[in-house]
């Protein structure tokens, strides 16, 4: 049993941590989760600079990656200038784009640890992995079992009974999280001969909490895990059980919790689901089929980045899929509709020159250098699937480890130890640069957290400043450059007048558009005397059949008033405008 000052604690404040968090507040449920991985990813950064600020050659000596001492002078200028770029970037840049530098330099920051010792690094990892996989399914466990036992800042409350969600409250998530674990695994018990009995153990956990989400993308990923065991022979005969024995496992688990249904049970969420005949894609193919027709709109520089909702929303599709998307549920396919065919190839073959170029890690001749790189690509692997599925990389406690992942990967596939020889060492260089984005990013994480505190008083008001007018705190949650969308989106839909608040329209309007928002948008433009584009509004809130629509067309029911015109939302008159008539 390892010593507590032997654990990789800054791994698993960056990685297993995030997941743990149960607390939320409206209107994110998963903000608090988001803030603590990049504060913590941030602080893995500085941790990641600091051990490889001499010789790499240094990094492994007992297998413990050892931080030099740092003068007080040397951490603070760094840290100060981070709480100044912490707090001024988000007023300049989106948040998309401090994340991506983020999650640059933390693959840039791991492919220079994993070129001389990716089988430490990868420990490392993989055992915040795996804490965070054996947590989350025993959460699932109780979620399942006793929903309302532990209190919600402890315990998520499901939304649905009979699934597994964890507290980042998504069962793909969760399955994800599971699957990663089982990697994990894998590696831990080869490089520590784990015997069968203890391998089976963790894994039957893992596979249960798995099975209690009722994800079917996570069964994939269990047949993924179990090829890996099929045809990797160099992994040890318990390690291939293992991950060969998770398909039956999941079969006798699902078996398990249908029985235990059945006994007088919680009903199992995945037998629900299977009698009600929904939609298999759970409306992928349909967003997916209006999305290739933005596409074909919009070939060559797309929609915009982070402009997808906004375009496909102001699209008519009268086949369209009746929640609201944000997303396309697909990478590739997010990809090309904002960015553009060109750009999308281009950054497709990058991607997939890197990952070719980086192939020699595979088949390198020390084993356990081999076995990282590919327990790398297995984990990589399982998130790209999980990418085209949905989109686990717009949440930073995905985005950043991943990106560690893929410098674990990239690094291991490198210059080999006597290619190294001799070079030159540039990590003095990059180091000042790691710790300037470290510093960045936890003095981000903590501005977005003070920020967030205005936004929570106008949906979840509390304490003295809670009883201040709904229009004060309006204002004073509107002044965050990061998060002050949330506040122009509750100042428009509860305006009696929204035309009066138009300007406050155009943030919330390309985050996220939904019924209550358009409703208030074709006010609006009525309001102003622009009739044709809130008839065109109201026609596109007709297609997607939402309650609160149903109440918008009310009036059109009745018989229009001796002598008046019906309301202009009653016109079904197609109206020649598109997504870029609004922009």
């Amino acid at each position: 049993m390892p010593s507590l000052n032997r654990l990789p604690w800054p791994y698993l404040l960056a990685i297993a941590a995030p997941t743990w968090v149960a607390a939320s507040r409206a209107p994110s449920t998963v903000f608090y989760n988001a803030i603590f991985s990049v504060a913590g990813m941030g602080l893995l950064l500085w941790h990641l600079a600091a051990v490889g600020s001499g010789p790499l050659s240094r990094a492994r000596t007992d297998g413990v990656t050892r931080q030099p001492p740092q003068p007080l002078a040397t951490a603070a200028l760094p840290a100060l200038a981070g709480v100044l770029i912490g707090t001024v970037l988000p007023g300049l840049l989106p948040a998309s784009v401090l994340l991506a530098v983020s999650a640059l330099a933390l693959t840039v920051a791991a492919a220079s640890s994993a070129r001389r010792c990716p089988d430490v690094l990868m420990t490392s990892i993989a055992a915040a992995v795996l804490a965070a996989g054996v947590t989350g399914a025993l959460i699932g466990l109780l979620q399942y079992l006793a929903p309302t036992l532990a209190p919600p800042w402890l315990i998520a409350t499901p939304a649905t009974a009979g699934r597994a969600v964890g507290n980042l409250r998504q069962p793909n998530q969760l399955a994800t999280v599971l699957s990663l674990a089982l990697c994990a695994l894998a590696w831990l018990g080869q490089g520590r001969r784990w015997p069968l009995t203890a391998l089976l153990s963790l894994q039957a956990v893992l596979v249960l909490g798995l099975v209690l989400t009722g994800s079917r993308m996570g069964l994939l990923m269990l047949v993924m895990l179990a090829a890996w065991g099929l045809v990797d022979r160099r992994l040890p005969w318990p390690v291939r059980i293992t991950l060969m024995a998770t398909l039956p496992a999941a079969v006798f688990w699902t078996a398990a919790v249908w029985a235990w249904g059945h006994l007088g049970g919680v009903v199992y969420f995945g037998e629900a689901r299977l009698s009600s005949g929904s939609d298999i894609s759970s409306s992928r193919f349909a967003i997916w089929s209006n999305t290739l027709a933005l596409i074909r709109d919009n070939p060559w520089t797309g929609v915009g980045w982070g402009n997808f909702n906004f375009a496909w929303t102001l699209t008519a599709f009268p086949d369209r899929p009746i929640a609201f998307f944000d997303h396309t549920h697909n990478l590739v396919l997010q990809l090309a509709v904002e960015l553009g065919l060109p750009a999308t190839a281009a950054l497709v073959v990058l991607f997939g020159w890197l990952v070719w170029r980086a192939r020699r890690g595979l088949v390198h001749p020390h084993p356990q250098h081999a076995l990282s790189s590919t327990t790398a690509a297995a984990m990589l692997g399982l998130v790209l699937v999980h990418s085209l599925l949905e989109y686990p990389l717009w949440y930073p406690y995905f985005l950043l480890p991943t990106a560690l992942l893929l410098g674990v990967y990239l690094g291991a596939g490198g210059p080999r130890h006597e290619e190294l020889d001799g070079q030159p060492h540039d990590r003095g260089v990059k180091a000042p640069l790691f710790r300037m984005v470290a510093a960045m990013m936890v003095a981000g994480a903590a501005y977005a957290a003070w920020s967030y505190e205005p936004i929570v008083q106008i949906f979840a008001p509390h304490g003295a400043a809670g009883l201040r007018p709904l229009t004060e705190r309006i204002r004073l949650g509107q002044r965050s450059p990061l998060l002050g969308h949330h506040a122009d989106y509750a100042a428009v839909t509860t305006a009696s007048r929204p035309s009066d608040v138009f300007d406050a329209f155009d943030r919330p309007l390309h985050k996220l558009i939904d019924a209550r928002l358009m409703v208030a948008y074709a006010k609006a433009l009525a309001e102003r005397g622009e009739r044709d584009k809130a008839v065109y509004v109201a026609q596109r809130l007709r297609e997607f059949r939402h309650p609160l629509g149903d109440e918008f067309f009310a009036p059109c029911e009745a018989p229009p008033a001796a002598g008046s015109d019906p309301p202009f939302q009653c016109d079904l008159t197609p109206v020649r405008l598109t997504w870029k008539d609004f922009e």
